[in-house]
């Protein structure tokens, strides 16, 4: 019924006519011809050509305004038509970051494909800024990440509290006289350690050491960033990555500090050549939430997903 917006839509986002067809799996011709009988009906075109790409004219910037406004009504209909006769089929996209994409919410799909076999979750990996996007313009239903802020925009639902940790290698030798502040990997997982029984440590003890942060469009990068400027220390950063993995790899190597979590550590594969310590600044601390768009409609499916995470990592991630 409403196949002409997708058309639009898809012509819009790739500012391409091949690539859009590619994406619709029809011919680039069919596409110009719906295009163009779009057009003709409107009597005004949508798109013009600017260099190798095709971007909208006025007329098609408000033509995909009503048709994303359509598309989202179309779509919240449905959602609400299903739950009114509790259809347990349809469709979830969940969004988190790398090491929560690998680690966390594998084990939270599983049980709630098992209690809802007929609906399919797909999981989306990006960074936090990216993650924003996504589900602002609902290309996502959830999120589960660390937000910045948790304002107006998002319905956030608490799962847990993470420890943010510097990942040390040990054979640096800031090391030397911080046994009584050492963590070691295997005691996050095995249960043998209660880090609120573990002194922190300010982020100045390791001013003149190698860092490895992640890029900027990630929740860790600022809560590093955060924490080097409360000391007013400027960081040696030898690696920006973009991954949670690749910097404890890196750090594993021997080639600098980063920042983990310890959900991250419970998860991650052991290592013997590295140190965890708690920094005892603001951003020593966050909590991961699942998330959707404020006054979106929430359908049943997203409601039992997010109670499924919360019985998984609500009380403690490390004990599932």
């Amino acid at each position: 019924m409403f196949q002409k917006y997708d058309y639009v839509l898809a012509v819009a986002h790739e500012k391409s006519f091949t690539k859009a067809a590619q994406k619709l799996f029809i011919s680039q011709p069919t596409l110009s011809v719906a295009i163009k009988n779009i057009e003709n009906d409107l009597g005004a075109p949508l798109f013009e050509r600017t260099g190798s790409q095709v971007l909208p004219t006025e007329v098609g910037r408000e033509y995909i305004a009503s048709a994303e406004k359509i598309q989202q009504i179309e779509k919240e209909f449905s959602n609400k038509l299903g739950d009114i006769y509790r259809l347990e089929t349809g469709s979830l996209s969940v969004g988190g970051s790398n090491y929560l994409s690998c680690y966390v919410l594998p084990k939270i799909i599983t049980r709630f494909s098992a209690e809802h076999p007929k609906i399919t979750v797909t999981p989306v990996e990006a960074n936090s800024i990216a993650l924003a996007k996504m589900i602002e313009s609902e290309e996502v239903d959830l999120v589960i990440d660390s937000f910045e802020d948790v304002t107006d925009q998002y319905e956030c639902h608490p799962l847990l509290s993470e420890c943010v940790l510097l990942c040390v290698p040990a054979e640096f030798s800031v090391n030397k006289g911080l046994e009584d502040y050492c963590i070691l990997p295997e005691q996050l997982q095995n249960g043998s350690v209660d880090l609120d029984q573990i002194p922190s440590l300010p982020i100045r003890r390791f001013a003149e050491e190698k860092f490895i942060l992640l890029k900027s469009g990630n929740n860790m990068y600022h809560r590093a960033k955060s924490a080097f400027e409360s000391a007013g220390i400027t960081p040696n950063v030898p690696f920006l990555v973009d991954q949670l993995n690749i910097s404890y790899a890196l750090s594993e190597s021997g080639l600098g500090i980063c920042f983990v979590t310890d959900t991250f550590i419970h998860y991650a594969r052991p290592h013997e050549n590295i140190r965890l310590y708690k920094i005892n600044e603001e951003a020593e601390s966050r909590t991961l939430y699942v998330a959707y768009k404020k006054n979106r409609y929430c359908t049943h499916a997203m409601r039992e997903f997010v109670s499924t995470a919360q019985k998984i990592l609500g009380v403690s991630s490390k004990n599932t």
